[in-house]
């Protein structure tokens, strides 16, 4: 009897992922596809094309110690 309910609740379960990944899915097609129409009429979007600021390769290194290239 344990058996027959433990297997509804991991398809349960399983479902219920399954739907949420689904609909996380389609409003992300649905974010690309109105900022695609926005760009195609002409209006940019800054905070997309934004890149992540990057460390110096210096910052990592401790003092004394400078960059080694391969030879």
């Amino acid at each position: 009897m344990e058996g027959i309910l433990l297997d509804n609740l991991v398809i349960g379960a399983g479902a219920l992922l399954s739907g949420i990944a689904l609909l996380v899915l389609a409003f992300g097609w649905i974010l690309v596809g109105y900022l695609s129409d926005q760009e195609k009429a002409g209006k940019r979007f800054f905070w997309v094309e934004a890149s992540l600021p990057e460390p110096e390769l210096g910052e990592f290194l401790p003092k004394g110690v400078g960059i080694r290239h391969a030879a």
